[in-house]
């Protein structure tokens, strides 16, 4: 945070384009007498409605040339999909989505008496998908191994996928790789958070990950020098700095607070000098150490263990649900998960349940037959033999396809024909009361677990 140099605060709604335009005027009146801009380009790593409008002003100005009212300047910025924004967001979703499963575990790791809110706080979230992930890598060989290679129990295949499969990309995509310089292990984690915004049905973000990629392939493609930046110098790309200071000055401000307040406590924060800020920052400390984040973890493994046994034996027990139509053919629209208790929409399950082509319990998905020990499941919940799979799932491979059309069409659309405000369909449909501020959950008594955890963990195979 030392190099960030705060240009200027402006109080600005930003819900449409030109709302954005003059947000930008801040930089150019700046370039125009620096000429800085004349011989570099900005990018500007962004939130949705930054790179809607941006995009935006960027077609209008191509398509109507010297007789747009937009500045010319403009084509020197380059809007960027966020990483932080897109590890934070769906980070959430994986929380919202899957809350049930989460307040089980909630309940199981910190009392019965505690409560989880429907949209925790950032910092809870992490804590939940850490102890999660961190509970589920000391058993993960032990339960897969019972379950085998080729179970395709719905349950079983949701709670994998959330596992091994969901928590693990949202969690890295921008602490470990965006932030390691990892670029291809970053832009493949991309893609892959945005097949899980594809059948979460996000208005937002089954888009703007499309977007990055395109731009990062035609740079690539017309081996444009911005591509060897991105590639050689990814960390810097980053919207934390941004996010950070939004951060700090919440903190420090009231939510009555006026907006020459609010400016005021943003230059204050700007100030490398720290004396004046250490002296009035509020500072909160992370009560959980490492003793106690074992303790926890090793409390999840337990919860986790008790959760696969109860599916192990409800296996086969989940209901599909189908909507009321008069069609000959039935049309899935979730299943009530027996070990969950509850019921759930197609969001919650694996890929292959919203595909046009529904797993077949037991059977390769390719030539039917039974799959018995020579086969394998795939993430998405399709089987198939080794002879049958060609190295890649064709069903979801099509689905993912017909997103790909369907949302960059959407978007362009929206670019070239919409309006230029903030409209309905821009915005997620999503819990927005986050829940209030209190201290972090205590545990119960920390006792040692381990020997508890290692006699569970022994006793998977009398399951």
């Amino acid at each position: 945070m030392k190099d960030l140099q705060l240009i200027g605060f402006k109080e600005q709604h930003l819900h449409s384009m030109q709302d954005y335009l003059n947000a930008l005027q801040m930089i150019l009146t700046i370039s125009r007498k620096t000429e800085y801009l004349d011989n570099y380009v900005a990018p500007i790593v962004a939130d949705w409605p930054g790179q809607l409008f941006i995009r935006k002003a960027l077609t209008h100005l191509h398509a109507l040339g010297l007789q747009s009212a937009i500045p010319k300047e403009i084509e020197s910025f380059i809007p960027m999909l966020g990483p932080l924004h897109l590890s934070l967001n769906s980070r959430e979703h994986v929380m919202i989505i899957h809350h049930s499963f989460f307040e089980q575990m909630f309940h199981f790791v910190f009392g019965k008496n505690k409560k989880l809110a429907k949209k925790p706080k950032p910092w809870r979230i992490n804590l939940l998908l850490e102890l999660a992930r961190s509970g589920w890598v000391k058993i993960k060989n032990e339960v897969m191994q019972k379950f085998g290679s080729t179970c395709k129990d719905v349950e079983y295949r949701t709670v994998i996928d959330l596992l091994d499969n969901l928590i693990p990309a949202t969690l890295d995509v921008y602490a470990v790789l965006f932030r390691s310089g990892s670029f291809e292990e970053y832009v493949e984690t991309v893609f892959r958070i945005w097949t899980f915004a594809l059948r979460w049905k996000r208005k937002n973000y089954n888009k703007a990950p499309l977007i990055f990629l395109s731009d990062l392939f035609y740079w690539q493609d017309n081996h444009h020098p911005f591509a060897d930046a991105i590639k050689n110098y990814l960390p810097c790309f980053n919207d934390y700095y941004v996010e950070n200071t939004h951060s700090q000055i919440r903190a420090n401000t009231s939510s009555n607070a006026t907006a020459e307040t609010i400016i005021k406590q943003a230059y204050v924060i700007a100030d490398h000098d720290p004396i004046f800020k250490d002296t009035f920052r509020k500072t909160r400390n992370y009560s959980y150490n490492l003793s106690t984040l074992k303790f926890l973890s090793d409390k999840t493994s337990l919860f986790l263990l008790n959760y696969f046994r109860n599916i192990f034996h409800n296996q086969n027990n989940s209901t599909p649900l189908y909507n009321n139509t008069r069609k000959k053919e039935k049309k899935l629209r979730g299943y009530k998960l027996a070990t969950l208790g509850k019921e759930v929409d197609l969001r919650h399950l694996p890929t292959a349940y919203s595909t046009s082509y529904l797993p077949k319990s037991g059977l390769c998905d390719n030539c039917g037959l039974p799959l018995n020990n020579n086969g394998v499941v795939l993430a998405c919940g399709h089987g198939y033999h080794p002879v049958c799979y060609g190295r890649r799932c064709v069903y979801c491979e099509n689905f993912y396809k017909k997103g790909i059309f369907e949302n960059v069409n959407s978007f362009l659309k929206r670019v070239e024909k919409g309006t230029d405000t903030l409209i309905q369909d821009d915005l997620d449909d999503e819990i927005n009361e986050e829940e209030e501020e209190e201290s972090e959950e205590t545990a119960d008594e920390e006792i040692d677990v381990s020997a508890t955890l290692e006699a569970a963990i022994n006793n998977i195979n009398y399951w």
